[in-house]
């Protein structure tokens, strides 16, 4: 951090008699963990910690901080466009009626990409219903988890040795301590 980001920024911005190279971003990004169990407040983090994932997976990074003209509060909801690219992320699931309805209002040339936070896979299709046309919409962190789950390998079986038994096999579905259960807190299937 203390040597590369400088030289990387002063290449961006140029120095001396070079000019600099134009329409780049510097950006410097910090890892930190999110606790493995799938609770509420866990998943709301790992969506959190994600919006930055997401800006750069879909190429947008100015925060309008408004949408339709009204001004939106951080913590419950970003709103990011450039051009005709527009992406939602719904932090609070409780603020998807008011959204819903600041929709109605604007005219989009193309889907707003949005990501609703949600418990389980569900990302509020019906909430958004009369807007479909002007939304497409991604449920998170099941998103998240569906890519950790193509990405990772199948645990295999550990074997254990016991004295009187030559060997036991022992099944692991839970190797990343419940990051893919699909019961949520209520003890129902998500």
């Amino acid at each position: 951090m203390e040597t590369t980001y400088p030289r990387c920024f002063n290449v961006l911005r140029g120095w001396g008699s070079n000019e600099g190279l134009v329409n780049n971003t510097l950006r410097y990004y910090r890892t930190d963990f999110v606790p493995r169990e799938r609770t509420q407040k866990n998943m709301r983090q790992l969506v959190a910690a994600a919006t930055d994932l997401l800006c750069i997976k879909n190429d947008l990074y100015t925060e309008t901080g408004q949408l339709g003209g009204r001004k939106m509060r951080p913590s419950l909801a970003r709103h990011f466009k450039d051009g005709d690219k527009e992406m939602l992320i719904i932090y609070d699931d409780q603020s998807i009626p008011y959204i819903a309805e600041m929709l109605k209002g604007i005219e989009v040339k193309t889907p707003i990409l949005t990501y609703v936070f949600s418990p389980n896979n569900y990302p509020y299709t019906d909430e958004f219903y009369e807007v479909a046309d002007k939304v497409k919409l991604c449920a998170l962190p099941a998103a998240i988890y569906d890519a950790y789950r193509k990405v990772l390998k199948k645990p295999k079986p550990r074997f254990l040795e016991t004295e009187t038994e030559n060997v036991v096999a022992v099944e692991e579905d839970d190797t990343l301590g419940g990051l893919f259960d699909t019961d949520n807190e209520e003890g129902g299937n998500a």
